[in-house]
């Protein structure tokens, strides 16, 4: 049986691997408002064509049942394929997904950034990371502990944790 965001995943990555694109608008504006309503973040997700660590991504981090029972329980998951036809909408900016991603200086990819209920992004993560890293990044920004720890501080202070 397929989980919601396997589906979810798997209907974006056919069109947007298809020769016809979806041209569509991303709202991240009114998705915010909709992810407070639910005491979620936005889970913005950028990738690209031909991109083998996105690719990697999607197929054994974002599969992953746990990072996927995460990500379902405190997340908004918003697909930002930069190569798609489509616009965003955030805040001053309305363009394309490839000039969104430029204007909030992405240039690597895939690329996570995370928005709050008051559409302010509050924390980003730069290239591919295996479900465990990535469960911990999650915990990390649903926790709340992005506003008062720094990544490295909350990570050690996990892993000591599990040693006990």
């Amino acid at each position: 049986m397929f989980h919601p965001l396997i589906t979810t995943l798997l209907f974006l990555l056919f069109f947007t691997s298809s020769s016809f694109s979806v041209t569509e608008t991303i709202d991240i504006d009114h998705l915010s408002l909709q992810a407070k309503k639910e005491n979620k973040h936005l889970l913005l997700f950028f990738h690209k064509y031909g991109c083998s660590f996105c690719e990697k991504m999607i197929d054994s981090t974002l599969r992953d049942e746990s990072v996927e029972a995460i990500i379902d329980k405190y997340f908004m998951l918003v697909d930002i394929g930069i190569d798609d036809e489509g616009s965003i909408i955030h805040r001053d900016f309305n363009g394309g997904k490839h000039g969104y991603a430029k204007s909030i200086e992405i240039g690597f990819y895939p690329t996570v950034g995370f928005v709050d209920g008051n559409n302010t992004i509050v924390y980003g993560v730069i290239g591919y990371r295996d479900s465990d890293i990535f469960s911990l990044v999650l915990q990390y920004v649903y926790s709340g502990e992005y506003k008062v720890k720094e990544w490295e501080d909350f990570k050690s202070q996990v892993e000591f944790d599990r040693e006990e």
